[in-house]
């Protein structure tokens, strides 16, 4: 019987997309790849320098200076460090009204990017942790010291928050955002639980100072710094009692530019630290890693190659019946992103989320092969969310 040479890439593409949602989770919950790895954990107290990057971010500047003041750690263990990236408003009049009370602003008069400004910011800071925490989430009072007091085991060189979602206004798009986050940040706490983790949240993390390394431009510090902390043979810990409060993209065209420019970043930022993509260098960081984010980012060419086998293999009944199923899969999501209409209801909704998140990951990838840049970043900002206790 003569098989269609479509037929194996048919299959190739259908499976690891499956793999990518559905089999590495399993093996996660499994505890195949690895067991629990318990941390030790206890009160101190050491020097922190928190550090917030920021271009144009009058709006919520003032509310996230004041937050940071309001937490309990205390008072004289820890530095507040405004990197004014070449802002044309008044981020740096508002920071300044703050250098009174243990905030430095350290400012660029010209734009250069938010490697560079969190750069020179480290040089001015004098902690022996450094806390990056974006200028639009708010974190609860107690938040910095659950996060140092992981540092007390000395195999841990970098610990993450969750981030948490608080939109004033919800809609279609967001909600399905935050059904993606809740999966997405049940897959780092498996790995955070067993030593896989290789990523941090940029909403807040903080790193040992002895880890740190000079970012290169367009590469996103959340993800870059845990990798290289992976390769010096730390752990990366995702604390559950660290939570920083923000809010989501409630259109499809925003989620999509966000998406891109996370993953272009990123992607960029893998392929600087290609060793850390080794299982004899890393371990099974190396296939964590793999599973989740190189195979996730590449979902869209595997899913395009699927849709154009599947076109060479319209001789049976089911492969006639999996292309209809793949074509009304996305004409659901082009007439729903059509209508634009961001209060679509469940579960064309999720069907729009999962084409926009994979399309933009295509993008990004695609931006980042091809040199595109996106070292000057364009804040999208809401008024900063309620954090919750």
């Amino acid at each position: 019987m003569h098989i269609s040479p479509a037929a194996p890439i048919f299959w190739i593409c259908l499976a690891i997309p499956a793999y990518v949602y559905f089999g590495y989770p399993a093996l996660l919950a499994s505890g195949f790849l690895a067991r629990r790895k318990p941390v030790y954990r206890q009160r101190i107290q050491p020097m922190v320098s928190i550090i917030v990057a920021a271009h144009n971010e009058e709006s919520v500047i003032e509310g996230k200076i004041k937050n940071l003041l309001a937490l309990t750690y205390p008072q004289d263990r820890f530095e507040i460090l405004i990197g004014n990236d070449g802002s044309t408003d008044r981020t740096a009049e508002i920071a300044a009204r703050y250098t009174t009370q243990r905030v430095q602003v350290i400012t660029s008069e010209v734009r250069r990017g938010k490697s560079s400004i969190q750069n020179e910011a480290v040089m001015a800071a004098s902690g022996e942790i450094l806390v990056f925490t974006d200028a639009d989430c708010l974190v609860s009072p107690d938040t910095l010291q659950h996060a140092v007091d992981n540092f007390a085991d000395p195999n841990v060189g970098l610990v993450t928050g969750t981030a948490a979602f608080s939109n004033s206004s919800e809609t279609g798009v967001s909600r399905n955002e935050n059904l993606y986050s809740r999966y997405e940040a049940w897959i780092r706490r498996q790995e955070s639980d067993r030593g896989l983790l290789a990523a941090a949240s940029g909403s807040f993390f903080a790193i040992r100072r002895q880890l740190w390394q000079p970012l290169e431009a367009n590469v996103g510090d959340d993800f870059v710094l845990p990798l290289q902390v992976a390769l010096r043979g730390k752990r990366n810990l995702l604390a559950s009692d660290v939570l920083a409060w923000t809010s989501l993209p409630v259109h499809a065209d925003s989620m999509f530019k966000v998406k891109k420019r996370i993953v272009s970043k990123d992607f960029r930022g893998l392929l600087r630290n290609q060793a850390v993509l080794n299982p004899l260098r890393t371990g099974a960081v190396a296939f964590g890693l793999w599973s989740h984010k190189l195979l996730r980012w590449l979902v869209a060419y595997f899913l395009c190659g699927l849709l154009l086998a599947n076109l060479w293999l319209l001789h049976s009944t089911f492969f006639r019946i999996t292309l209809a199923a793949q074509i009304l899969f996305y004409l659901v999501a082009v007439i729903a992103l059509a209508r634009r209409n961001p209060n679509i209801k469940l579960p064309w909704s999720v069907i729009l989320s999962f084409c926009v998140v994979n399309g933009a990951a295509m993008a990004g990838v695609f931006d980042c092969l091809t040199n595109r840049s996106f070292a000057q970043w364009k804040p999208i900002r809401s008024p900063l969310p309620a954090y919750k206790r």
